[in-house]
């Protein structure tokens, strides 16, 4: 065993053990879905991620405001892709499926990342809203999305057969407050009531279901887990016997071990109440966002651009966004869906650029521990240094550590196995690297000793 560390003053030790043989007879669950895919932007926009955002090996990637990443394309939103409400909706010259088509093949064709499909409206900041309004003939608004959905799936249409698995209705019912109830809330997503919505949802989810019972179909992505929401929605969906493949909702927070931990667990205490035993938990935005002043980012535009490219794109959220989804391995949850995984105020590129930031390299290292599914035996002396390790199909192992907030660390790590420099791979994220070697490593038998000196770090350890 070493001795403790003689680096900076401050500088803590943390001890880790890895049994690379004991198998826990569980997987590393690819929890790691993404919104938003690859631009439409071309070679010469410097918007060109198809490659960088392939590395990331994402569940998939859900499709909700891909109109805001791709100003002036006219994407995903059934307004867009049927703009003329009161057309023949069974004419396909009324539809317009050309943006959409390149914006999935990006993402399926080129980077090998399935595509969940949100069936509704991006988010309307607009003073006057025009497209969030509830469809004023449900019948017909299924209508249209089946055949979105028969032009992706079936090929209607000189479509494709992306097999689409996932489509939700709607987005964020509850952003903003309901204008009918109170005539100064600020709507950004729905403008009716919840009840009208959630009748809404009962309807159109199961004559969708009717239509394509092999697909799944779920909802509402509210802006959270609460009271009064979620478990009214649910109850509604029992009561009418509504199909409920999966429930969706939103956290941005600063806090990896919190209320993003203990919801999926209230989910799914509720699903299983109301007779959803095999529904799935989606939690389809997710972001770390700290000190949680929504007011002063949309008030303060200094405020707002060190938010977005220093503080949500940093060390901290590289580190927070592994802990959290190394954390979810032991939760009822699904999936997750980072908000959002291209470039933007709320992605992991530099602003409107291809430039890489702490938060994809996070990303990334959650990316490559999922391709080494079957899980072995890893844990840290340090509540606040999480592990997670698993073994690939070769044979080869690979260790993911995240420190969040922790400061300077001297990691310790002791194995099963011997641990030498031709067979042990040691990546860091932090101050210095980007995923790259430590600058100082040691091997001593069946352990090896490296530090990273900043306030939050990722590392990934590989042998074979």
């Amino acid at each position: 065993m070493f001795s403790k560390s003689k680096g900076p003053p401050n500088m803590n030790s943390v001890q880790i053990a890895w049994s690379t043989k004991k198998k826990t007879g569980t997987s590393i669950r690819k929890l790691n879905g993404g919104n938003l895919a690859p631009h439409i932007a071309g070679e010469m926009s410097g918007l060109n991620i198809r490659k960088s955002f392939a590395e990331l090996n994402l569940a998939f990637a859900r499709l909700h405001d891909a109109p805001l990443a791709n100003p002036g394309c006219r994407l995903v939103d059934i307004s867009h892709v049927f703009p003329l409400f009161h057309l023949d909706e069974n004419d396909p010259r009324n539809y317009d499926f050309s943006y959409t088509d390149d914006y999935i093949g990006n993402c399926v064709g080129e980077c090998g990342t399935p595509v969940f499909y949100r069936l509704g409206e991006s988010i309307d900041h607009s003073v006057n809203k025009y497209k969030i309004h509830p469809p004023a003939d449900t019948l017909k608004w299924v209508n249209i999305c089946s055949n979105i959905i028969r032009h992706y799936n079936e090929g209607l249409w000189n479509g494709f057969h992306h097999n689409v698995r996932w489509w939700e209705i709607w987005n964020e019912p509850d952003c903003g407050g309901n204008t009918k109830l109170d005539p100064k809330a600020k709507n950004l997503m729905w403008l009716g009531t919840l009840d009208e919505y959630n009748a809404f949802y009962v309807q159109a989810a199961t004559e969708l279901k009717k239509r394509f019972p092999d697909l799944k179909f779920g909802g509402p992505a509210h802006c959270g887990f609460c009271e009064g929401k979620t478990d009214v929605f649910i109850r509604y969906c029992a009561e009418h016997h509504a199909p409920l493949d999966f429930y969706s909702y939103h956290c941005y927070t600063d806090d990896p071990y919190g209320w993003i931990q203990q919801t999926p667990g209230m989910v799914r205490k509720l699903l299983d109440e109301n007779g959803y035993p095999d529904a799935e938990i989606h939690l389809n935005e997710w972001h770390y966002f700290p000190g949680g002043d929504w007011h002063r980012l949309r008030t303060d535009p200094d405020f707002k651009q060190h938010m977005y490219e220093m503080e949500m794109k940093g060390l901290d959220s590289a580190a927070f966004l592994c802990t959290t989804m190394m954390l979810w391995q032991d939760t009822p949850l699904t999936y997750g869906a980072y908000y959002y995984c291209c470039s933007g105020a709320w992605g992991c590129y530099k602003g409107r650029s291809s430039g890489l930031t702490p938060s994809w390299y996070g990303l990334k290292a959650y990316g490559d521990i999922v391709r080494y599914p079957e899980r072995t035996g890893a844990v840290s002396d340090s509540k606040n240094v999480t592990v997670l390790a698993g073994t690939g199909e070769q044979g080869e192992n690979e260790l993911l550590i995240s420190a969040f907030r922790t400061g300077g660390i001297e990691y310790i790590l002791t194995a099963d196995v011997p641990l030498d420099e031709e067979h042990c791979r040691i990546r860091v994220l932090d101050n210095e690297h980007r995923l790259t070697a430590p600058d100082e490593v040691r091997f001593e038998g069946n352990s090896v000793r490296f530090s990273s000196f900043s306030n939050s770090a990722v590392a990934l350890v590989r042998i074979g």
